[in-house]
Parts: C-alpha cells; sequence; structure tokens
C-alpha cells in the first residue's frame, strides 16, 4: 500500500488529537492579553505556514 494511503489518515488524526488538546483550557478572544494574542497570532500564521509546506512537498512528492 502507499505510504500516501497510510500517512494521510494518520496525520489527521494526530492532527485533530492535538487540536482537542490544546483547545480545552482556552480563553476567549476578548479575555487574552495583548501578548497572549500576539503569541497566538503566530502560533497561528506558523500553522499556516507548516501547512502549505506540507502541501507543497505532497504535491512535489505525488508528481515526481
Amino acid at each position: 500500500m502507499s505510504d500516501f494511503v497510510i500517512g494521510i489518515p494518520i496525520g489527521i488524526a494526530i492532527g485533530i488529537s492535538i487540536g482537542i488538546a490544546i483547545g480545552k483550557n482556552q480563553k476567549p478572544w476578548s479575555d487574552l492579553t495583548e501578548e497572549e494574542k500576539k503569541t497566538r497570532k503566530l502560533a497561528i500564521g506558523t500553522g499556516i505556514a507548516m501547512l502549505l509546506l506540507g502541501i507543497i512537498v505532497f504535491l512535489w512528492l505525488l508528481l515526481n
């Protein structure tokens, strides 16, 4: 079986479990300090960059 067929569901499961674990103790946006908002924005930006990098690598490996 292809590594992609095995890896994609595993990656999705790990991502969902990490998201649930991190999201349990989050405060609402209005209750955050400016420093916490800055940190959260940086974390979201880093996550989006990593997602885009993963998609690019996936497509590159798929097409080569």
